[in-house]
């Protein structure tokens, strides 16, 4: 069936990471939805790909889990997950193999949460991905942080999406040849009502 057959359904839940029974079952569809999502789609080699998932992906699950969540439609289908932490990443060494992280170490102190969001195709665009982040926000916001940042290409269309739901741009750097922006958003207990 074509994806513009499908079409979510009135269903859809948020649930944290650390709440679902059986999350080895899941791996399979946050894969192929990371993969999906990703502008990276060539890697010199399965190490390489692994790599890739670990730093953006894998680390979050094992890590933070209390800092991942999926949406579901109906009872069992992964419409796309939201991966986090609220550490600052250029206060811990685990996110040391991140070459931005040292550029925007002066804000990632006032802003230490991050995030990753990916949607399978035929969900995006039905605020989804807005209601992973308000869940994140709020869980951030009661955990006392100060605010959540992305990062992402200067030139990417989820630039808007990130700005439609209450972040703004914070630095640019580059990196890899690739000019990226930081983009934050305040949190606190007016975020968390």
């Amino acid at each position: 069936m074509p994806d513009t057959d499908l079409s979510p359904s009135a269903q859809i839940t948020i649930r944290r990471w650390t709440d679902i029974a059986d999350q080895r079952r899941l791996i399979p569809a946050i894969d192929t939805i990371f993969f999906e999502a990703s502008g990276t789609k060539i890697f010199a080699g399965a190490a390489d790909r692994a790599a890739f998932r670990e730093r953006w992906l894998g680390r979050y699950l094992a890590q933070d889990p209390d800092w991942a969540y999926l949406a579901f439609d109906g009872d069992a289908t992964v419409a796309g997950y939201l991966v986090g932490s609220i550490d600052d990443p250029a206060a811990s060494d685990r996110f040391s193999d991140i070459g931005y992280v040292k550029d925007f170490r002066g804000l990632s102190a006032r802003y230490p949460a991050h995030l990753h969001v990916n949607l399978a195709p035929h969900y995006r665009n039905h605020g989804i991905g807005a209601e992973l982040i308000a869940a994140f926000a709020a869980d951030a916001a009661r955990a006392g942080v100060p605010g959540m940042h992305v990062v992402t290409g200067v030139t990417s269309r989820n630039v808007r999406f990130y700005v439609r739901n209450g972040f703004h741009e914070l630095a640019r750097s580059r990196l890899n040849g690739h000019d990226v922006v930081m983009l934050g958003s305040r949190l606190g207990p007016a975020k968390t009502a």
